[in-house]
């Protein structure tokens, strides 16, 4: 009797092409959900971005001391819509969303939060320093811990 051969797999060939194929869509769906996950922070780092600008803008744009000449060193205005001069800005602590000028949220960007801080620094050298106001704007973001973002501007005293 003839041992015919047939064409075919064995148990055992098929167990380890499962295995094969298995560890492989895995590490495949693996790499998918990190690459997936992480896509959408580059948006959120525009959007970060546009609102640190949009608030610097605004504190760079006002008088660089008091022009009602009543800078106490703290946060007499009441409301961003009355700062008048770049110190005001120091007490910008938006936690609950990026706000306009006149205190309302920003509608899809309730997930920032903001800061400013505000300081006296000399600009130049020697003979040539310039009284200067240092403005600092953070921005964060409560779902992505790794975005901490700072833009730094200077506003000089212009005589």
């Amino acid at each position: 009797m003839s041992v015919s051969h047939t064409r075919g797999f064995t148990l055992i060939e098929m167990i380890v092409l499962l295995v094969v194929v298995a560890v492989s869509v895995t590490a495949l769906f693996g790499v998918f959900m990190q690459t997936s996950a992480a896509s959408a922070h580059p948006l959120l780092r525009e959007q970060a971005v546009a609102i640190a600008q949009g608030y610097l803008e605004e504190a760079l744009l006002k008088a660089f001391q008091d022009p009602d000449q009543a800078e106490t060193g703290t946060c007499e205005e009441l409301n961003r819509s009355d700062y008048d001069d770049v110190p005001d800005y120091n007490c910008v602590n938006d936690t609950n969303g990026a706000l306009d000028l006149f205190g309302a949220t920003l509608a899809g960007l309730e997930p920032y939060n903001v800061s400013v801080t505000v300081t006296d620094v000399n600009l130049g050298s020697g003979a040539n320093l310039a009284p200067a106001r240092r403005v600092q704007v953070t921005v964060t973001h409560d779902a992505v811990s790794d975005l901490n973002l700072q833009l730094v501007g200077h506003r000089a005293l212009i005589n």
